[in-house]
């Protein structure tokens, strides 16, 4: 039969197949090519092997494209999906690289798929391109978010899927519609904080910015993941059907209304049941409910997982069988994905898998490697890769935008003129691996000697800073060092924070900085002079020992390639700070759960929307000019320009819940009047704006 089929190619290549017909409708050239395809090549495309499989001596080897392991993964298990996932790169990783090598491997899976059905190569591409140590990374979510601007977050999405495309790149394991709700969690940084709404927005921008760029977007981790009571990654977690609907599924909507092209699973089990396992979730809530039609993948070997860590399937087939059952379309396996491929043909063989899901299953991922233009256009010119990494100004611009100043003590910030010797404190002001955190280039941040396209805190005040100003640096280490270099400045700038991390290996249950940070700030104390504190974070951390010894406290987030110049734009004035937190900010550990609406006795340190400005605002006037639009005067009351988004919520007994915001620029003692267009759950609801309340 498949001998009968090859001699129809080559019988027809001068007259195209359906399926290779562009003018066609998708879902002809789809359902042409599937009925052509055998039981092994359908489950070929279900699952996707990690590059390293194909790389040097070994499965973890990062070295030249082995042939060897090539026709063993692509040629005889025709495995359609390749990843590079933990980092994983060619050597050298540049941009040139990734383009040769994703086109060879392209090259080497046409000249052996019989029906010439292309690769799809994908990657995490969080924040940027940040595989590639030349390519401009953005701030991470949580810090975009405080920005409170999606529009901003779709040019950064629009600018990652151009570099990603340059080389090779077509499906962007992002955006992250989790809720950040606690931050212990490793991966608090990678969500848009702890509002729906605001979630919400973002995801939906990214779907837009990934896939107006010609890359697949992926929402992830449908649904549940980060909500552990204790804040481990991937620890099975509880919550109610209200919650699940109000909070949960509002990001993932968004994003399925945005267009998603693709969706990841939740790597735990919520209610007591494994996601990945779950029909009830994956098919009757996400197809039948949410009407999500495009491809669903598992995450990092968590088909796998049923068997070894949730102990719900006794065999590797069983966990197969359970996955794909549910609704998994395609199954990421790092090493064994040729194998895995091998027992789904089994399973389907022997009746535990239908085909009639097998079929479904390879529609999509078909429709997506269509919708895409693989099929067409499978190649990148290698020659155009190197252009296409750096986006400078959008990441200043983006950086810049998040800062949030949280104290302000007299006026501390910007520093003054009458500054003649300026003291930057700390390590982590050189340091381009604390402002671009986890999952840049290494799965686990920023590999040592790294030469990354990164302005660090230093060189950003360096640049900024007037010829007059003498600028001196400590490590902050030594106290008795510390306190003979202050005696000669006029401020000091500390900049501390926490050091590169993803997933598990970034839980915290203490929210303790570093002990090495922590010694730099007990070094801080009783200096005599004023101390700037900018802070690093992935998350909020224990302030306990910081807010003491700081009359200011500029929160950076993990701010990306232009960190550097973002900061010292706040430093100096250039830029007035307009973040906001899009999370609640705890006291300790011990206070969690800490979001907005949590009751007067245990109000957090900072609450969710907390962010100074150089200059002052005045909210006056609120009222309903529609059924969903609020209306009110803003004034800039200060001496400066500056920048306020005005943040509206409901209020239905001790809940709180964001529902709608609108951010206006003001020039010193200007006044205008913002309109802020409010969800659909607010109708009947008591609306505060800027803490003012209205009523219908």
């Amino acid at each position: 039969m498949i001998g009968a089929a090859s001699a129809l190619v080559a019988a027809n290549a001068q007259t195209p197949l359906p399926y290779q017909n562009p003018d066609l409708p998708l879902e002809t050239r789809v359902a042409d090519l599937l009925s052509r395809m055998s039981l092994p090549e359908k489950a070929g495309q279900m699952v996707q092997v990690n590059v390293t499989r194909l790389m040097g001596s070994g499965p973890w080897d990062r070295g030249p494209l082995n042939t060897g392991f090539l026709e063993d993964v692509l040629g005889k298990a025709q495995v359609g999906s390749v990843l590079s996932g933990g980092g994983a790169a060619p050597v050298p990783n540049t941009p040139r690289a990734w383009a040769e090598m994703t086109n060879a491997l392209q090259r080497f899976t046409l000249s052996k798929s019989r029906l010439k059905i292309p690769l799809l190569y994908g990657a995490d591409g969080v924040h940027g391109h940040n595989n590639v140590p030349v390519a401009t990374m953005f701030p991470h979510n949580f810090g975009a978010a405080a920005a409170f601007d999606a529009k901003l977050g779709e040019q950064m999405a629009l600018s990652t899927a151009r570099a990603m495309r340059a080389t090779g790149v077509r499906w962007n394991f992002a955006p992250d519609a989790d809720l950040g709700r606690d931050p212990r969690w490793g991966r608090f940084y990678e969500t848009f904080g702890e509002q729906p709404a605001l979630a919400s927005s973002f995801v939906a921008a990214q779907v837009r910015g990934f896939q107006g760029g010609s890359v697949a977007a992926t929402v992830k981790h449908f649904v549940g993941y980060g909500l552990a009571p204790d804040g481990r990654d991937r620890a099975p977690a509880t919550v109610s059907d209200t919650d699940l609907r109000e909070l949960l599924l509002p990001p993932f909507r968004a994003a399925i209304d945005a267009g998603a092209m693709s969706l990841m699973v939740n790597s735990g089990a919520l209610n007591g049941e494994p996601v990945h396992a779950s029909g009830r979730l994956l098919t009757n809530l996400l197809r039948g409910e949410l009407k999500f039609g495009g491809v669903v993948i598992s995450d990092w070997d968590d088909v796998a997982n049923l068997k070894t860590v949730h102990r719900v399937a006794s065999s590797d087939a069983e966990a197969v069988q359970q996955a794909v059952m549910a609704g998994v379309d395609v199954m990421m396996v790092p090493i064994e994905a040729a194998s895995t491929a091998a027992v789904l043909v089994k399973l389907v063989e022997g009746g535990q898998v239908t085909r009639a899901r097998v079929d479904e299953a390879v529609s999509r991922v078909l429709t997506l490697k269509f919708k895409l233009g693989l099929f067409e256009q499978p190649f990148v010119d290698e020659t155009q890769a190197d252009a296409a990494m750096l986006d400078r100004d959008l990441a200043r611009r983006a950086a810049s935008a998040t800062m949030t100043l949280l104290k302000n003590d007299a006026g501390v910030l910007p520093l003054s003129s009458d500054t003649k010797t300026l003291l930057i404190v700390g390590d982590a002001a050189n340091d381009a691996s604390r402002q671009l955190g986890g999952w840049s280039v290494e799965w686990q941040g920023l590999p040592a000697g790294s030469a990354v396209s990164a302005v660090t805190i230093v060189q950003g005040i360096k640049a900024a800073a007037p010829s007059s100003l003498r600028l001196m640096f400590d490590s902050g280490t030594d106290a008795t060092r510390l306190q003979r270099a202050a005696r000669d400045a006029d401020a000091i700038v500390a900049v501390i924070g926490e050091t590169p991390y993803a997933e598990g290996k970034g839980d915290n249950p203490s929210l303790n900085l570093p002990v090495d940070q922590l010694e730099i700030v007990r070094n801080l104390r009783n200096l005599g002079k004023p101390v700037v504190t900018v802070l690093f974070a992935g998350r909020p951390v224990n302030l306990e020992s910081v807010l003491p010894v700081s009359n200011a406290l500029l929160m950076a987030y993990l701010p990306g390639s232009e960190g550097g110049r973002a900061v010292a734009d706040a430093l100096f004035g250039a830029r007035n700070p307009s973040g906001r937190l899009p999370f609640s900010w705890p006291k300790t550990a011990s206070q969690l759960p800490a979001t907005l609406g949590t009751t007067a006795q245990n109000a957090p340190l900072y609450p969710f929307g907390t962010g100074l400005s150089y200059t002052t605002f005045e909210a006056q006037n609120p009222r309903f000019t529609a059924p969903l639009e609020v209306s009110l005067d803003v004034t800039n009351t200060g001496k400066r320009a500056g920048t306020r988004t005005v943040l509206a919520w409901t209020r239905d007994g001790s809940r709180e819940r964001l529902v709608g915001w609108a951010s206006v620029s003001l020039k010193a003692g200007e006044r205008q009047t913002v309109q802020i267009t409010v969800d659909a759950g607010a109708n009947g609801k008591e609306v505060i704006v800027e803490g003012l309340n209205l009523k219908r």
